[in-house]
């Protein structure tokens, strides 16, 4: 007899929730919904510590590996802006000399052509070169460009 009232109780207690009063399935509900995260290089302090007790010097290595990341970062972003400044004055000078060599080109063509057609190829051939800078300009110029009300 005694071992039917055990199995019993077996079967009641082996489901949790019914021996758990409303009090503690809320704190035990609440306590599988709370979870952690970070974002960034560095893990916070007490997972460093963590850390740091399981393998001893792993808190300066990863503190060295983050500031080692931070210092590859700049520099990749230093050689970004010299970069692009150096292709921006490249840019700048060969449509400068693109520009004097239409201007040239014209020039030679209407004093070689003695005729109207000279000064006619002449003409078209300064407009086409200098156009075509201009409006190569004006679409990276603008492209780049954001209004004040327009978000970078």
């Amino acid at each position: 007899m005694s071992e039917e009232l055990s199995e019993k109780k077996q079967e009641v207690s082996k489901d949790p929730e019914l021996e758990l009063s409303d009090s503690e399935q809320v704190k035990r509900v609440i306590a599988e919904v709370i979870q952690s995260e970070f974002s960034g290089p560095i893990p916070p302090p007490n997972i460093i510590a963590g850390y740091e007790e399981v393998v001893p010097g792993a808190a300066d290595r990863i503190i060295k590996m983050a500031e080692v990341q931070a210092a590859h970062r700049q520099s990749m972003e230093e050689i970004e802006v010299k970069t692009e400044a150096r292709d921006s004055l490249l840019g700048i000078l060969f449509a400068f000399i693109l520009g004097i060599g239409s201007i040239i080109a014209c020039i030679v063509v209407v004093l070689t052509v003695r005729e109207n057609a000279g000064a006619i190829a002449g003409s078209l051939l300064g407009v086409t070169g200098i156009g075509s800078i201009v409006t190569a300009f004006l679409k990276t110029t603008r492209g780049s460009y954001k209004g004040p009300n327009e978000k970078k």
